[in-house]
């Protein structure tokens, strides 16, 4: 339907944004159904902002062909990232799965609190990951909205065979609970090498075992994912929706909790290293320090993905590559991304190949201004979503923002994860964090009156076991949580190794509280 470039964007004074423009194609152009399906995306994209989904900067229509202009993502989508891993025997890290489905999860809740607003295509390819780690759910090409005029008609489904739920394939009406199965398919894909359905060989069987819930569930696939994460996949893969979570933000805190009880420290650093900058191309390390698959051999040999070159231009005779000007918007015709990728283009399963030589454009009017350079440089990385607090005392520095004026690959065998950066200045979601030492200090600080009630996660460093008990709570095990718990001051007794210590702890109103056991006193740290 459409056809997607990388492009600049001239604004005032002389600045260019690099852009990904999705310009519909000629021979749909006419047909009103196609282009108030596109409309529909944009209305659907353009009241959407978050951190891990791709902006609309702009929508307009030149000579009769639509158009957006959307942030340019300088990454791969998470298919060839997990393709090309699977290719190697080795898969992503457990904290990286988690990062992946709690960025997902932040981006739904920002889809699901449209009215009825449903985006019905989640899937590894429509997960952007670029070199600075950050995730991005893109393509609303077929999200649902209740003022949506968009051609769902009865019987027919709109989706990618694999990942939509089995209300889906129905064509029963949908909910944001749909979107939650789709991402548990997407997780399960991401952490196994393979789909739930892969086994099944036609589309016909895919769909009965998928309305039947007859897969092999992910505990049996790969046991060696901590058992909370396995939980959360298969309670969002569960085939009746009721069974499934409510929402978005109850999958994504329960993703938490699993990341905080095993001692990740899931955040903005989780997912660099899968994607680096080198220049213009994309290419495949020939190897990369990702976890080994278990009885799984890769083949070691490097992969190249390169960005599809450019359909002819109208009206220009044999596929010359020029400057289209395009309501202010330079569109580079040799970059094209065809298939609705931002940044490089849409591979399924056939093996890449690299490209022939693309030479640079030229601009053709005279009274055009020069034209800029052919590659836009890559904007820097937006924030990721906020992290489940290490055990660490002090958080470590920011990563450095990758090199400019390259698209992105998978890593390099060398690439080394970074230590989770700390709160950004002035953040509003910045975290207090205070190192209480056992015993307790003889003098408590003056009382601080609160109402209200917040959450408490109790958890320990890595090594640590033992129990905790909290005022008006029976001993637990560590790790403890607490969902409602009133505003105030608790003092929690441990018990590790026989050695007993304490620790007080303010829980605030509407804020979770985190608090991490080392064996001898408590790190505490607060997030919205």
């Amino acid at each position: 339907m459409a056809e997607v470039y990388r492009a600049e964007q001239a604004l005032t004074g002389g600045i260019l944004r690099p852009v990904a423009l999705k310009v519909i194609r000629p021979e749909y152009s006419e047909s009103e159904d196609f282009r108030e399906m596109f409309l529909d995306e944009a209305r659907t994209a353009c009241t959407l902002s978050h951190p891990h989904i791709a902006h609309i900067y702009e929508v307009g229509e030149v000579d009769g062909l639509l158009y957006m202009a959307m942030e340019l993502v300088p990454g791969v989508s998470l298919t060839e990232v997990e393709r090309t891993l699977r290719q190697r025997g080795e898969r992503f890290t457990d904290e990286a799965l988690l990062a992946v489905g709690i960025a997902t999860c932040s981006a739904l809740e920002a889809v699901h609190e449209r009215p009825n607003l449903v985006h019905r295509d989640v899937s590894p390819q429509n997960l952007m990951l670029s070199a600075g780690g950050t995730l991005k759910l893109i393509d609303f090409g077929i999200a649902k909205a209740a003022t949506n005029r968009n051609l769902t008609r009865a019987g027919t489904t709109k989706g990618k065979a694999g990942y939509f739920s089995p209300e889906q394939a129905k064509g029963k009406s949908l909910d944001g609970r749909s979107d939650l199965f789709s991402l548990g398919v997407t997780l399960y894909q991401l952490a196994a090498g393979v789909g739930p359905l892969d086994a099944y060989p036609t589309l016909i069987s895919r769909n009965t075992a998928l309305v039947r819930g007859e897969w092999e569930p992910l505990s049996r696939v790969c046991p060696e994912l901590p058992r909370g994460f396995i939980s959360v996949v298969e309670r969002a893969m569960r085939v009746k929706p009721e069974e499934r979570y409510p929402d978005a933000r109850t999958m994504r805190e329960e993703l938490e909790s699993v990341a905080f009880a095993a001692g990740l420290p899931v955040g903005p650093g989780s997912l660099t290293g899968y994607v680096r900058a080198e220049g213009e191309d994309v290419s495949v390390a020939k190897s990369s320090p990702r976890r080994t698959r278990p009885g799984v051999t890769g083949t070691g040999a490097p992969q190249v993905v390169t960005a599809s070159r450019a359909p002819a231009a109208r009206g220009v005779p044999g596929g010359r590559k020029v400057w289209a000007p395009v309501a202010g918007v330079v569109v580079g015709l040799a970059l094209s991304l065809a298939g609705g990728a931002f940044v490089f283009s849409r591979q399924q399963s056939a093996p890449v190949t690299p490209p022939a030589p693309v030479s640079p454009p030229v601009a053709t009017p005279a009274s055009e201004p020069a034209p800029a350079t052919a590659v836009a440089e890559a904007p820097a990385p937006t924030p990721a979503p906020e992290s489940t607090p290490a055990a660490e005392p002090a958080p470590a520095p920011e990563p450095a923002a990758p090199a400019k004026g390259g698209s992105a690959s998978a890593v390099a065998a060398s690439a080394v994860r970074p230590e989770p950066p700390g709160p950004k200045r002035g953040s509003k979601r910045s975290r207090e964090q205070a190192h209480v030492a056992a015993p307790p200090p003889a003098s408590a600080p003056a009382e601080e009156v609160l109402s209200g009630e917040g959450s408490l996660r109790i958890g320990a460093t890595p090594g640590i076991q033992g129990q905790v008990k909290v005022p008006g709570y029976e001993l637990d095990e560590l790790p403890r949580v607490l969902g409602r718990v009133k505003a105030g001051r608790y003092t929690l007794q441990f018990t590790s190794s026989g050695r007993p210590s304490s620790c007080e702890v303010m829980v605030r109103p509407e804020r979770r509280t985190f608090v991490v056991f080392d064996g001898k006193g408590c790190t505490v740290s607060y997030r919205d």
